[in-house]
């Protein structure tokens, strides 16, 4: 009997490249995306004797592809000649990070826009990172909260592994900054805050610390809702060979980085989430992070060491509240920051309603009377007082010290005389 994957392997390795199966796939692909039309297409026809890169080019050469568009899908031509996905198609490439590349496509079936993220270049053939998308697509489907973008799918096609999640049209806080909005207004910024501390508070209940909050990672919809997104970093409380595994590693983003993160702890918990959030208020309030240097490692380590200049300091149209809220959130010391979201949200809720903050105020009001209590002991700081026995003593020897001085004189005068 015939094994079959050694019948597979020989037609595999006799087979020539089928260039007109190449050619109609680039075909297929240009036009899935939008690229050209059918009968655009057709005034070009495929003859098998090109292959996908040449008849690109003579797309080109037609007037149907500018250059650009041309070197673009030279840069995706495995995806637009290679397997597809099946239930998806497609559509044009909308990001990319160090991991994967993430595509706009369409689920043909529920014939819904969706977000598919494909690992990229070695990632692709490595199964570590296979193991490492798939994690994240498992602990994003833990989640079900309207401020976190939602896992939909995960798994592989030929050389292809994925992971689909909710299409979300807008654009991340950073992407906004970049664009020239160099500061949010403080109502505006409190209420995307807020909206992602909520997502935190459900987060933190299922046992996720996210370990990776800043402007990159939440986008804003048209209808500005704001959603966090990545969850690439996250890691489940339980999960013990992973918190061995990262022991001592700097685990986070330079500029918005947790003291705790900087030392390589491996007990992170919420805290360093609301630090990392606290971080992104002042970035969105202020026009900068919180802490610049010359290197990553300067910024990393200002982080653990350096005071926090107040937001309301650099921008002096904010509320005091909000500065008391920020410094609460970024305190050095993670005893000294707010310790759930849900305590964070009754805070940004107050400011919301142009009210001091409730908690920060409270910490403030404490640490005064502290210091006043500190003062008040040190100027009242009793003097030692000597021993009873002490004052009689010392009169005694003075006494004793006059006599023998009056009688020396009395001897000396009466030599003289």
């Amino acid at each position: 009997m015939n094994d079959p994957s050694d019948s597979s392997m020989r037609k595999q390795g006799n087979s020539q490249p089928n260039l007109k199966e190449e050619e109609e796939r680039l075909s297929h692909g240009l036009v899935s995306r939008g690229l050209v039309t059918r009968d655009e297409v057709k005034t070009v026809p495929t003859d098998g004797k090109l292959g996908a890169e040449k008849y690109l080019q003579k797309l080109h050469k037609a007037g149907l592809l500018t250059l650009g568009q041309m070197d673009r899908c030279k840069e995706d031509m495995n995806l637009l000649v290679g397997q597809q996905i099946p239930g998806y198609v497609l559509l044009e490439k909308i990001g990319a990070g160090a991991m994967g590349v993430v595509y706009k496509a369409m689920q043909t079936r529920l014939n819904r826009q969706v977000a598919i993220k494909l690992l990229k270049g070695k990632r692709s053939r490595d199964p570590q990172f296979f193991a490492e998308l798939e994690r994240e697509a498992r602990l994003a489907a833990k989640l079900s909260h309207n401020n976190i973008i939602q896992a939909i799918d995960i798994g592989s096609a030929g050389k292809f592994h994925y992971f689909v999640m909710e299409l979300v049209e807008g654009k991340t806080i950073q992407e906004e900054m970049k664009a020239g909005k160099k500061r949010y207004d403080e109502k505006e910024a409190l209420e995307i805050i807020l909206q992602i501390a909520q997502a935190l508070e459900h987060a933190n209940k299922r046992g996720l610390v996210h370990r990776d909050i800043k402007p990159g990672n939440i986008v804003l919809t048209k209808d500005g809702i704001a959603k966090l997104a990545d969850l690439g970093m996250a890691r489940e409380n339980t999960d013990i060979d992973l918190i061995n595994k990262e022991k001592g590693m700097i685990i986070g983003t330079p500029n918005y980085i947790a003291p705790e993160q900087v030392r390589g702890q491996t007990d992170i918990d919420t805290r360093a989430d609301i630090y990392s959030l606290g971080a992104t208020l002042y970035h969105m309030v202020t026009g900068q992070p919180p802490f610049t240097g010359a290197t990553v490692m300067e910024v990393v380590k200002a982080h653990e060491t350096q005071e926090l200049t107040p937001p309301d300091h650099l921008n002096v149209n904010l509320s005091a509240g909000i500065g008391e809220v920020v410094e609460m959130m970024m305190a050095k010391d993670r005893d000294e920051r707010y310790h759930t979201a849900g305590e964070l949200i009754i805070d940004l809720e107050c400011l919301l309603n142009e009210e001091p903050p409730r908690l920060a105020r409270q910490k403030v009001s404490q640490s005064l009377a502290q210091l006043s209590e500190g003062e008040t002991d040190e100027e009242a700081e009793p003097i030692e007082v000597m021993p009873n026995w002490v004052m009689p003593t010392l009169v005694g020897m003075g006494v004793g010290l006059f006599l023998s001085l009056l009688l020396n004189l009395i001897l000396m005068l009466k030599g003289r005389v």
